[in-house]
């Protein structure tokens, strides 16, 4: 669970910049988040306490700093906001910045699972950046990838790392999971057809039986996809179930990423009926 200190003078009712305080807290609330304050003012804690919201004492640390000045809501002392609102917006919307080297890759990486599917990917590899393409336009999710490999050796580091990096991202991005529908998807291509199911269980596993005829398409040497889905399983902890058949290979490659993107996009949308519940009876994923 993550934490947020608020400053008391954001809690004062009377601030400009504080409209909608009660719905942005509770909004917070529901999102999992754990609140903190400084705030001593007793009428105000009880208006707070009156909603159901809890408002701990002071801790050493936290996930995210709320302060203010006369004219802006500051969040963690870098980014300034107009409202209370729009800086509890932006601390709820399932967006990361991810980077990740090695002495093999160097991967920068912004993704928004609610995105509209806007991409710019740069991997070196060209067929492969036109599949995480079709990922990022059919999922709807918003990705701008760079990443620097050693090509001079092979591509399989590039592949593979992208793919954990990708799960990484999505994982950190989802953050608490709650309300998520968390499960798959056919999908045809003119000659091809491919199944895919996910699980975002946070436990990885790949379930992966495709055959291929050729060793490359493009640039992209085709036993390397397996290796990506393996990287994406293993970075997002999730189960991951794909099968491919079809005539033309890059027809059923295509399908394979569409279908994926597809059953991700599914796996990450918010279930309506859930009323925001963790989608297990464990009570954890």
């Amino acid at each position: 669970m993550k934490k947020i200190f608020i400053d008391k003078e954001i809690l004062d009712f009377d601030n400009p910049l504080s409209k909608n305080l009660i719905a942005s807290l509770i909004k917070l609330s529901q999102k999992g988040f754990q609140l903190f304050s400084n705030l001593e003012d007793e009428k105000a804690l009880l208006v707070i306490s009156n909603e159901d919201i809890v408002v701990n004492q002071s801790e050493p640390s936290y996930d995210y700093l709320l302060s203010s000045n006369k004219n802006k809501i500051i969040l963690d002392n870098k980014r300034e906001f107009d409202s209370f609102k729009s800086a509890v917006t932006e601390i709820c919307s399932r967006k990361i910045s991810y980077e990740r080297s090695t002495n093999e890759t160097r991967i920068k990486l912004n993704i928004n699972i609610d995105g509209n599917g806007t991409y710019d990917i740069k991997t070196g590899i060209g067929f492969f950046d036109h599949m995480l393409e079709q990922l990022s336009k059919h999922s709807n999710i918003d990705i701008f990838l760079s990443c620097k490999g050693d090509l001079n050796v092979d591509e399989h580091h590039t592949v593979e790392d992208v793919g954990i990096a990708l799960g990484e991202a999505i994982k950190d991005a989802l953050g608490n999971k709650l309300g998520i529908k968390r499960f798959g998807f056919f999908l045809p291509m003119d000659d091809s057809i491919s199944a895919c199911a996910i699980d975002l269980s946070g436990r990885s596993q790949l379930n992966y039986k495709v055959k291929f005829e050729r060793e490359k398409i493009g640039e992209l040497p085709t036993d390397l996809i397996e290796e990506f889905f393996k990287g994406f399983s293993l970075g997002s902890k999730s189960n991951i179930y794909i099968r491919a058949k079809g005539k033309n290979e890059h027809h059923k490659v295509e399908a394979m990423f569409k279908c994926f993107a597809k059953s991700l996009n599914e796996a990450c949308s918010l279930d309506q009926r859930s009323e925001r519940r963790l989608p297990t009876t464990k009570g954890l994923l």
